[in-house]
């Protein structure tokens, strides 16, 4: 059974998720731990239950969902892993650091994960679902095991993401969500980059922008 540890970090209030199960290994989603105190949240339930750290992914690469990555590396060994396309963009790996309002140090993939990949660990799988619009290369990893998909800022509660940013994209966005995420059993919880979960039920019926 997957386990769920959501951490709320950063002046943007991402949702930085840990998922794990009976076997202790684990995966890390847009780490955004920005400060030693959050930093520490991170290492403690580590230490607490157990965990080996299999993968860190990104569901994109916004400087608030990547602002702990480095620390992962520096503690687990482990460098991120998000969509190729999310470095085409000219000059975004700059802008990331210019705009954060947190000074820091990037690091980047040396790895991708392209649509349709499974990212297992333990017993459990996740499938990568290519959702562009938000970012160039958007992700969001749906477990079919557990009925639940991890959006980062592509889909949230009665919202989408915002497209005004470089690589963003309202068609794309829009499309990305109703090929990829509407089409997923109406129960399936969704869990996003920012704020509370809802369901794709709930969105498909209440969001005001289908």
């Amino acid at each position: 059974m997957l386990k769920i540890k959501v951490f709320n970090f950063n002046p943007l209030l991402v949702n930085t998720y840990v998922l794990y199960d009976d076997t202790q290994e684990a995966v890390i989603i847009d780490c955004g731990a920005s400060n030693e105190g959050e930093q520490k949240q991170v290492t403690d339930l580590i230490k607490k239950e157990k965990l080996t750290l299999k993968r860190l992914i990104n569901t994109h690469i916004h400087f608030d969902h990547v602002l702990g990555n480095r620390f992962i590396y520096e503690n687990y060994g482990l460098k991120p892993e998000y969509h190729r396309a999310e470095e085409a963009k000219f000059g975004l790996k700059k802008l990331n650091v210019l705009l954060s309002p947190i000074k820091f140090e990037p690091i980047y993939a040396d790895r991708y994960i392209e649509h349709g990949d499974q990212i297992a660990f333990g017993n459990m799988h996740l499938l990568a679902l290519l959702t562009p619009g938000h970012s160039l290369g958007g992700l969001s990893f749906y477990c079919e095991q557990n009925e639940c998909v991890f959006t980062g800022d592509t889909l949230f509660f009665h919202d989408i993401g915002r497209t005004d940013l470089p690589g963003g994209n309202h068609k794309k966005l829009i499309n990305s969500i109703q090929d990829h995420l509407f089409i997923l059993p109406d129960n399936t919880v969704v869990y996003p980059g920012h704020a509370f979960p809802t369901t794709i039920e709930e969105e498909k019926l209440n969001n005001p922008y289908f």
